[in-house]
C-alpha cells in the first residue's frame, strides 16, 4: 500500500492531533483538548476520493446545468460545465471504483477541506466574491471560481446548518488553508479532525437534489 503525507502542516495551537491509518492516508480524527463546539470548524479531507468525470455519465449522476450539485448520502457531486463534473466522495469507500474512462481520479492532486458551522458562510464570503446563496435555486450548489489567487471548487450544501465543501489543487492546499484561517479568525474558527466534521455532516441533512 502507497503510503501518502498530508499536504496540510497543522498549526501548534490546534492541539495534539490524534492520528489513524485511512487507506494509506493519516487522518486527524481529533485533537487533544477536545475543541469542543464551535462557530466555525476548518476539517482537512484531503484523503477523500475525489474524481472529475466527462461526458455521458455526467447526466447519469443527475446533473445538467453548470452550478448543479447533487448529495446521495455518500457523495457531493457539481456540474462544472455542460459534460464535465466533479465528485467529492465523503462516505463511501477509500479505494473508489472509478475504473470507468469517464472518471479522472483526482485524490492525490486535490487538497479537500470542510468549512462549516453556524458562522461558515461569514467565513466563506471572505474567502470568494460570487453569491453563495443564489435565489433561482434551491439545495446544494456548486462554483469553480478563484480565492486569493487559487482556483477552487466550491460546494455550499445548504444544509440545516451552514456548511462548505472547498478544494484545490495539492500545491495551493497550505495557502488555501491558511486564507481560511486568516479569515475565520474573528470568527472564532477551529481546526477539527473529521470525527466532529462528520457529527455535523449527519446532523445538517443536507438536500439531495441540485
Amino acid at each position: 500500500m502507497i503510503t501518502r503525507t498530508r499536504a496540510i502542516r497543522l498549526p501548534a495551537w490546534a492541539g495534539q492531533p490524534v492520528e489513524k491509518e485511512l487507506g494509506g492516508w493519516p487522518v486527524v480524527e481529533s485533537f487533544e483538548p477536545s475543541v469542543g463546539d464551535c462557530a466555525v470548524g476548518l476539517t482537512d479531507l484531503s484523503h477523500r476520493p475525489k474524481a472529475i468525470v466527462h461526458g455521458p455519465a455526467v447526466q447519469a449522476l443527475g446533473l445538467m446545468n453548470p452550478g448543479q450539485a447533487v448529495w446521495n448520502g455518500q457523495a457531493l457531486v457539481g456540474c462544472m460545465k455542460p459534460q464535465e463534473a466533479v465528485i467529492f466522495d465523503l462516505a463511501g469507500p477509500m479505494d473508489a471504483d472509478w475504473t470507468d474512462t469517464a472518471y479522472t481520479d483526482m485524490t492525490d492532486g486535490w487538497v479537500l477541506l470542510g468549512l462549516w458551522g453556524p458562522s461558515s458562510l461569514e467565513v466563506v464570503q471572505r474567502l470568494v466574491t460570487v453569491d453563495l446563496e443564489p435565489r433561482e435555486t434551491e439545495g446544494p450548489v456548486f462554483f469553480v471560481t478563484g480565492s486569493h489567487g487559487i482556483r477552487v471548487q466550491l460546494v455550499n450544501l445548504r444544509g440545516a446548518t451552514p456548511g462548505f465543501i472547498i478544494s484545490c489543487v495539492r500545491s495551493h492546499g497550505q495557502n488555501l488553508f491558511d486564507a481560511c484561517l486568516r479569515s475565520g479568525r474573528q470568527f472564532d474558527l477551529k481546526i477539527t479532525g473529521q470525527e466532529a466534521f462528520y457529527d455535523w455532516l449527519g446532523g445538517t441533512s443536507p438536500s439531495r437534489k441540485g
